[in-house]
């Protein structure tokens, strides 16, 4: 589990159809010290009225639910919550389900494949007012971004072709090392383009670029 620790408690809210998930999760939730989960539900509507009434640090959303799903439940959430952050916590690991929860409102998103590790981080990271994104698919997410500046209305048509290959591989975990034996260049050159790629986005991680490619598209 993560190090940093938060002193105060982080309240969160499950909502997500499937009773046993609910259960099993809660359970594992409630043997980290600085997290307490205070509600949780099955129903979209009734969602709301739980989180209006208990104003939670995290809503941890599913997307995939009878009636109110959760890409129609979290500019609702937004509404009633404001200070609520939401983590999607998904089956989906298309990019296009990712995009439309980041432009639902979501912080943060994760795979149910993924480990209780990974959910930690995320929550931490979500509870920091910075966005997650599952390792298991940003270097998808990326690549559904990059794609559209072949049209020219997204951030990626900044970048010339060198530096989106340069985002693709990033986004896979690549070293500097590796880069540059993958692009066949020296590592000196891959850090040249790693920092115009940086500075043209204005971003230092792989989810703050994957975030500021989704933020500024058009589409």
């Amino acid at each position: 589990m993560p190090n940093d620790k938060i002193t105060h408690s982080i309240s969160i809210v499950i909502v997500d159809d499937h009773l046993l998930f609910r259960q099993s999760l809660t359970s594992m939730l409630a043997n980290i010290p600085e997290l307490e989960v205070v509600g949780t539900t099955g129903d979209g509507r009734e969602s709301l009225r739980l989180i209006d009434r208990l104003s939670p640090t995290v809503v941890i959303l599913d997307i995939s639910m009878p009636g109110l799903g959760g890409l129609d439940l979290a500019p609702r959430i937004r509404e009633v919550s404001p200070q609520s952050e939401i983590l999607m916590l998904s089956m989906h690991d298309n990019s296009n389900y990712v995009y439309r929860a980041f432009k639902a409102g979501c912080r943060g998103y994760v795979l149910k494949s993924d480990s209780a590790e990974e959910l930690h981080r995320a929550i931490i990271a979500v509870t920091k007012k910075e966005t997650y994104l599952s390792p298991s698919i940003a270097s998808e997410f990326i690549d559904h971004l990059l794609a559209r500046s072949e049209m020219g209305d997204s951030p990626a048509s900044l970048l010339t072709p060198r530096e989106q290959e340069i985002c693709r591989l990033v986004a896979q975990g690549r070293t500097t090392d590796q880069l540059a034996a993958d692009l066949c260049i020296s590592p000196k050159t891959v850090r040249v383009h790693v920092a115009n790629v940086m500075k043209k986005l204005s971003c230092q991680s792989r989810t703050e670029l994957a975030l500021r490619l989704q933020e500024m598209d058009k589409l």
